[in-house]
């Protein structure tokens, strides 16, 4: 295939050598009209240089560089927003319950319920707006969050008045302030090098992974501190992030490489929703089908079981599908989320534990995809992330509290005998079967590019048989497709050899060819194997010379 445009910017990527206070790196036209690639620095860091300064962070900027010398270790704060979750909901930490979770307390209802309609309004203004352009809402977000779990904890020990305010400042604080942080925290991901969201989304669920195995050991005051500082911890590290980004510290989404905007069509929109709000009622629902009695100690190693199926899920779905989508994410949960229907009906407290742990794995798993898709979406569409998002997150809150409403008439349905949990498991399965066909199987994000590029194979002699008709960009590429051909690059190889040479990206790439990301990894691997080379700028470097 041949890249028939030499005219390019060039956006720093990964695997490119990189350079003291660089941040991308450009083309400059030399005197005798070829191109030449040069380091580039972010504008900020290069008004900090031209001012006399050395650019070095300073304080806790200083402290956060040394810890993450190449991954931006501070964007894993995205993950304790879901261990707050997860910690203050669904382990049993604080003694006024008397060993039983907060989501059999009222106040979780309140917020269960609160939470989706937080997520609406967010949608709405991001309908012509980011949430992160109201920056109030980066101190809002994780103080409600903190003050809300305070109340939700403190509510069992008042009394009167003072007790019912607590109840509705616990629901309000920990329904709206965490869907704040989610939505604040994607705005970010939607402007960060999509290399590095891809790696750090699924990462940021290991410190979530880490808080529900670490915070147990904790009782009392200690887990009460623990908790409420966990969606401060998380607003702390995104202000961090958003700097970081800012100063060009952390690489940018490369805009230059988007294609015209799309549009998603309103029944796509649609069908979404009622597919994440589908899954995850019905997964909600699953408990109240079995009998058993699990403990609270099982039903925690179930949850951190779950976290780390999810994990190995969402690693899967990133490195081996060709697309970050719907249609991707169900081809790999439809097998744990049946098979959780189906051992529930065995109707015995290992079944219920297992059945538990594949279903935390489905949720999770969807987050992390979710999170991803979304983001993309806007990116493709021209749309805000927080438009999106939101609509996301208003599907699975909604889907999650219409699934523990639900819980009471099908457990009573169950004990009554008018139903039998086998049967009901069949019921459930053929429901989800029925959502499956709701997914959409074709969006704007995989459309195909309105200029594929050519086959390089089969374009090669038509550019060399041009002769004094072929131009200069045409003249160029196939230098470069000779220097590919000199080094015994395969034809694949040499497609993403021309790419990488115009400074793409990996995303880039695997968009345009319809590969996966361990696919296009592996061939950039073999690609510098072959021409001895380590990194991107030497590759640009080496196609130089051959022009």
């Amino acid at each position: 295939m041949l890249e028939a445009s030499a005219r390019m910017r060039i956006a720093a990527k990964g695997g490119a050598r990189r350079f003291p206070g660089e941040t991308g790196v450009k083309s400059l036209q030399r005197g005798d009209g070829a191109q030449r690639i040069v380091p580039y620095r972010h504008p900020v860091v290069e008004r900090s240089i031209m001012a006399g300064s050395t650019a070095q962070p300073r304080g806790i900027d200083r402290i956060a560089a040394s810890l993450e010398p190449a991954f931006p270790l501070r964007m894993l704060g995205f993950g304790l927003i879901y261990a707050w979750s997860t910690c203050l909901w669904d382990i049993p930490l604080f003694l006024p319950f008397d060993g039983a979770a907060l989501q059999t307390d009222a106040s979780w209802m309140l917020s269960a319920a609160i939470t989706p309609l937080a997520c609406i309004v967010g949608s709405l203004i991001g309908r012509s707006r980011e949430l992160a352009t109201f920056r109030s809402l980066y101190v809002v977000g994780p103080l409600l969050t903190a003050i809300g779990t305070l109340c939700a904890i403190a509510h069992p020990l008042l009394s009167g008045s003072v007790q019912a305010a607590a109840y509705v400042v616990a629901g309000v604080g920990t329904g709206v302030g965490p869907v704040i942080l989610i939505l604040l925290w994607t705005c970010l991901f939607a402007r960060t090098e999509t290399g590095i969201v891809e790696t750090v989304v699924p990462a940021s669920f290991v410190a979530m992974l880490f808080c529900a195995i670490v915070v147990p050991s904790f009782q009392g005051g200690v887990a009460v501190g623990i908790v409420t500082l966990l969606p401060l911890a998380s607003g702390a590290l995104l202000l961090l992030s958003k700097r970081a980004l800012d100063l060009g510290a952390i690489p940018r989404e490369n805009v230059g490489e988007r294609r015209a905007p799309g549009t998603v069509k309103a029944g796509n929109i649609a069908r979404m929703f009622l597919v994440i709000f589908a899954v995850y009622g019905l997964g909600c629902l699953l408990p109240s089908v079995s009998l058993a009695d699990v403990s609270a100690r099982a039903d925690t190693g179930a949850t951190i079981l779950g976290m780390l199926f999810a994990l190995a899920l969402a690693a899967g779905i990133v490195l081996f599908s060709r697309h970050i989508n719907f249609e991707a994410l169900f081809r790999w949960i439809s097998a744990p989320f049946v098979f959780a229907v189906i051992v529930t009906a065995l109707g015995t407290p290992a079944a219920a534990i297992a059945a538990r742990a594949l279903m935390n794995a489905v949720f999770t798993g969807i987050e992390i995809i979710m999170v991803l898709y979304f983001i993309r979406l806007a990116q493709k569409t021209g749309r805000t992330s927080t438009f999106f998002m939101g609509i996301g997150e208003c599907a699975a809150y909604a889907g999650v509290f219409a699934g523990y409403v639900a819980q009471p008439a099908a457990r009573s349905l169950i004990e009554s005998g008018a139903c039998s949990p086998a049967v009901f498991c069949l019921l459930l399965v053929g429901a989800f079967t029925i959502v499956t066909l709701l997914v959409p199987r074709r969006d704007v994000v995989w459309a195909e590019p309105s200029d594929p590029p050519e086959r390089t194979g089969d374009a090669t002699p038509a550019v060399l048989g041009r002769g004094s008709e072929a131009d200069a960009d045409d003249v160029i590429a196939a230098r470069r497709i000779a220097v590919a051909r000199r080094h015994g690059l395969s034809n694949r190889e040499t497609e993403i050899f021309l790419m990488l040479a115009q400074g793409r990206s990996r995303p880039y790439i695997r968009d345009t060819l319809i590969l996966s990301k361990n696919t296009v990894a592996t061939h950039i691997r073999h690609i510098y194997e072959k021409m001895g080379i380590h990194s991107q700028q030497e590759l640009i470097d080496l196609a130089q010379e051959g022009e």
